[in-house]
Parts: C-alpha cells; sequence; structure tokens
C-alpha cells in the first residue's frame, strides 16, 4: 500500500502529466495500447517488431519516471505468462518498481529498481519429464517466500538518430504477436546482452528499416551457462497494406551443462555463429562423411510477414520458424515444415466501424514435426544442455513450450479513459509426446545394519509411460477492466484456470488470479511545468 500511496502523491504533484514514452517496451499489453492510439490518431503505425525500442519523436533531452505497483491473489499454480520477473505463486505477491530513463540526440538509458514478494505457498507441483520441466507452473525457486530486490533493467546506447552501440539486460519481444513468440518473450526476467544496430526503424526512402545483433553471455540463472547471439531485421514498405517482412536467427551455443570438449568453441566463434552458412552441406568438413556436417549448435530461424491496412485498422500476421538446420535448398524445399512453428494472428481496431472496440486471435503451434517417426524431430526448446532454453526458470520464448499449440482469442471496448477486454486460451501440452512420469514403489531384499537380517524394503522409483493418448489442456477465461484517472492507469486482471489431463494422467486443477496494477509516468515537461508554478 505504501507503493500505491506514493503513486497518488507523484500524481497530485504533478496534476499536467504528459503521457510521453522514451522507449516501447517488451510487454505486448503495452503494444496494445500503442498500436491504439496512433490507430486512432490515424499515425503511421511501426511494426514494432523488435522491442524494446527508442522513441525517435523524444530526443529532445527528455527525462521520463514511471511508477508501478502491482498486487496479485493467486488461489492454485503458478499460471500467468508474459509477466517478467514477476514470478507470481500461490498467495499474495507484491511488486513495485521507480523507472528513470533519459533520451537525447546521442544516449539512451534506463534504470528500473524494483522489489517483489510473494508468499510462494504449497501446493501440488506437477510431476513432469525433461522438456516439460520449465513450464510456468513448475516451481523453481525453492518453497519458501520469495522476497527479490535489485535492477530489473537497466539499458545505455550510444547512438546518433537512433543507430548505435548498448548493453541492456531489458526483456526483448521479436515479433508481431500480442499473446506469443517463438524467438523472444518476457516470459521470464531478462538476461544481460550487447547490442548494435538500429533501435528503431530508419526511414530511407519508402523502406523502413531496423537490423541488429545481440549478444549475450549467459549468467547462472541458465545451468548451462550458454552463449546466446542472433541478427535481427525487418524491412517496412510504405503503401496500402503497409507489408513488414523480417528475420531473426539465434544461435544458442557452448559445451552448456556438460564437461567441455574438444567440440567446444571460442568466444569469437560463438559471435560469428548468426553469419554462417544457412545450411548444413555448406559445413561439411570431411566431403566423404555427411556426419561432419552435424552443427552441435542449437538454432532457431524465424521469418515474419504483416500486413497492416491503415484505413480499417487491421493488422494481420505471420511467423514461422524452425529449430533445425536443412541440409540444402532441396531438403528444405521438400520438407519446409520439418520442425516448423508458428505463430498465426490478426487484430483489428475500430471494430464494427466503431473506433473504441477491438478485437483479436492468434494461434501458436509448437507441435512435434510430422516426420518424427522417420526423421529427428527437432523439436523446440529440447536441449537439456542449454536447460530448455530457459531463463530464471522460464523459457524466454513460446511460454506453451515444446509439443504444444495455444489458442488465444479477445475482444472489446478500448478508449481513452475506460478499457474492457475479455479473452479466452486455450492451450494444450504434449500433443505428441505425452507419456507421463509415474512413481512406482519398488521391493526388493536389502540387509539391515541395525537388526542384522536381510529385509524386505521398498523404494520409489519414476518411470515414464503413457497413460493415455490425449494431451494437457488448460483454459483460460481473463478479463482486463482498465480506468485511467487523470494520469494514472488502474488495470484489474482477472483470470480463472482450469487444467484437464493434468501431467497426462487424468488430473484437473482449478486456480484463479486477481490482479490490481497502477501505474503513472512523469516526463521532462511535467518537471518545467512543477518548476514555474511552484
Amino acid at each position: 500500500m505504501f507503493a500505491i500511496k506514493k503513486i497518488f502523491f507523484f500524481h497530485i504533484v504533478f496534476t499536467t502529466i504528459i503521457f510521453s514514452q522514451n522507449y516501447y517496451v517488451a510487454d505486448p499489453n503495452e503494444l496494445l495500447k500503442n498500436e491504439y492510439k496512433k490507430n486512432k490518431e490515424k499515425k503511421d503505425i511501426s511494426s514494432n517488431l523488435f522491442r524494446p525500442s527508442i522513441n525517435i519523436g523524444n530526443l529532445k533531452n527528455n527525462w521520463s519516471l514511471n511508477f508501478r505497483a502491482d498486487y496479485f491473489n493467486n488461489s492454485g499454480a503458478p499460471n500467468l505468462e508474459n509477466t517478467s520477473i514477476k514470478w507470481v505463486g500461490k498467495g499474495i505477491s507484491k511488486y513495485n518498481s521507480y523507472k528513470l530513463s533519459f533520451i537525447n540526440d546521442f544516449i539512451f538509458f534506463s534504470i528500473e529498481p524494483y522489489s517483489f514478494k510473494s508468499e510462494n505457498l504449497d501446493y501440488d507441483i506437477p510431476l513432469r519429464k525433461g522438456i516439460y520441466v520449465r513450464m510456468n507452473d513448475a516451481r523453481p525457486h525453492n518453497e519458501k517466500s520469495i522476497e527479490w530486490n535489485g535492477i530489473r533493467e537497466f539499458q545505455f546506447i550510444t547512438h546518433y538518430k537512433g543507430v548505435g552501440i548498448g548493453i541492456s539486460n531489458a526483456n526483448m519481444w521479436w515479433g508481431p504477436g500480442i499473446h506469443s513468440s517463438l524467438q523472444m518473450s518476457n516470459n521470464t526476467h531478462g538476461f544481460r546482452y550487447f547490442s548494435l544496430g538500429t533501435f528503431n526503424e530508419k526511414q530511407i526512402g519508402p523502406i523502413k528499416l531496423d537490423l541488429r545483433y545481440v549478444f549475450s553471455k549467459l549468467d547462472d540463472k541458465n545451468v548451462g551457462e550458454p552463449y546466446f547471439s542472433a541478427i535481427l531485421g525487418s524491412f517496412t514498405f510504405s503503401n496500402n497494406p503497409i507489408f513488414t517482412l523480417g528475420l531473426s536467427r539465434a544461435y544458442i551455443s557452448g559445451h552448456g551443462n556438460y564437461a567441455p570438449t574438444v567440440y567446444n568453441l571460442t568466444l569469437r566463434e560463438a559471435i560469428n555463429l548468426p553469419f554462417e552458412d544457412l545450411f548444413l552441406n555448406k559445413k561439411q568438413i570431411d566431403p566423404n562423411d555427411p556426419e561432419s556436417a552435424v552443427d552441435l549448435w542449437d538454432e532457431i530461424l524465424v521469418g515474419y510477414l504483416v500486413a497492416y491496412f491503415p484505413k480499417s485498422g487491421l493488422k494481420i500476421y505471420v511467423e514461422y520458424g524452425r529449430d533445425d538446420h536443412a541440409w540444402d535448398w532441396d531438403d528444405f524445399k521438400r520438407q519446409p515444415d520439418h520442425s516448423g512453428a508458428g505463430v498465426f494472428g490478426l487484430r483489428k481496431y475500430e471494430l464494427f466501424g466503431n473506433e473504441n472496440l477491438i478485437g483479436g486471435i492468434e494461434y501458436t503451434s509448437l507441435i512435434k514435426s510430422k516426420f518424427w517417426s522417420t526423421r529427428v524431430p527437432g523439436t523446440w526448446y529440447s536441449k537439456q544442455v542449454y536447460d530448455y532454453n530457459s531463463y530464471n526458470g522460464r523459457w524466454w520464448g513460446a511460454h506453451s513450450g515444446p509439443d504444444s499449440d495455444d489458442l488465444y482469442i479477445y475482444f472489446g471496448y478500448h478508449g481513452n479513459k475506460f478499457r474492457f477486454i475479455p479473452s479466452f486460451n486455450y492451450e494444450r501440452h504434449g500433443v505428441i509426446d505425452n507419456n507421463a512420469l509415474i512413481i512406482e514403489e519398488l521391493s526388493y531384499l536389502g540387509f539391515n545394519p541395525e537388526t542384522g537380517r536381510w529385509e524386505i524394503q521398498t523404494q520409489d522409483i519414476i518411470t515414464e509411460r503413457q497413460v493415455n493418448i490425449w494431451p494437457e489442456v488448460k483454459m483460460e477465461f481473463r478479463l482486463n477492466i482498465g480506468i485511467t484517472i487523470k494520469s494514472i492507469d488502474i488495470n484489474f486482471y482477472y483470470e480463472h484456470e482450469v487444467v484437464d489431463n493434468l501431467e497426462f494422467k487424468w488430473g484437473e486443477r482449478e486456480g484463479k488470479v486477481f490482479w490490481v496494477n497502477f501505474d503513472t509516468n512523469i516526463n521532462y515537461g511535467n518537471l518545467n511545468y512543477f518548476r514555474k508554478n511552484k
């Protein structure tokens, strides 16, 4: 409550708050707000394919100060996705932060100290095998209450007109989706990285260009502490409709949690991986041995296509990727969907001719490749050596995880001062690979040193087998109600989760989450006003 009172205090002091952002954050909830505002003002909507991105319109020594407070009440297992460092366990959780950012013609920086507490009460933790251990209902952060304090976000970028070099640990989001992303999302805490390139779209004639390089040496929040290196780019063609084409290629590399071997790579080699040849046959060392071309590292290649119709407020998008190398062009041409995954969706503003009605649908599929019985399937996020593409206990890509699909539908009212958006989520895990882990009691004859006799003893063992043929299914109803009073955003969220066939063995689970959020922003113009009128 203390953090909330401080937000209201600053609101009273700065009565002329101007909503102005120094940069666009990864959070997809903010993406919806920004697109709604620009569509209503009939401004050109940036593709925002890769976030965070600098707001190039705020380059005049602009300071921004943001205050945020969140309160959660969760009756069941942790299940919220895309919440960054806010790991909302069972019981009461609280989060508050203060974010300061600055931008001018040559520098951008932001820093966000935070505090997060969660009761993290006991619940029935699902028993899952390897590729599913990083699902959002797991419990990676011990069995005690959680109290974290520190710097959630730090960014420092030197740039000229948005082109530059920087360091950061801010969450990233790569892709046009509002609910999921194959390559990079804010489903977990952001990791430290170095970036180079454009930090927003650059207008070059009729084309807007965004090109970046990202590199990181992950810390111990991924047990393998691997290298992460990626190149990403987008090209937006201003027309009607406005088309955006994009591509991202990311590698996780290094020996991971295995002991170093002759196959280990140097820092320079890890940095250069995204620039290597696209097909495996180009990497063949021994011309007589195709096996010598096998790439040991984990590559994810994703393409993006977005069409935006400014007159109607309609945005249609496709995101398609592979978690496997093709041997050559012929291999890719014959089985382009091998290890394929995708995000397909649309968003519509001014629905039915009403400027405040919005709606959308998004479908994500990472279902195991149909070629799995005759070819290694290239299952997404499947390498244990890299902690299954996770950081701080959760996947940084699609929150539904490997061998899953996810349908998200929303429709509601979005105004300047009031928002009412119900949504429905249908998510399946283990669509193909749904073997369950079973705890069985094993009896054996053992020697008891206390009695000096051989006795029947028992031991629990875990075996893997199929209990039924169906996936685990999660269904969620959500309601988002937002109110803007003066310049304070107050958001109320409610989520009701029902899980069927939990752990692939007939289990059931139900939970509810109530979430209240207070958010306000003060910029340089407000401080000037305060000086003149104090």
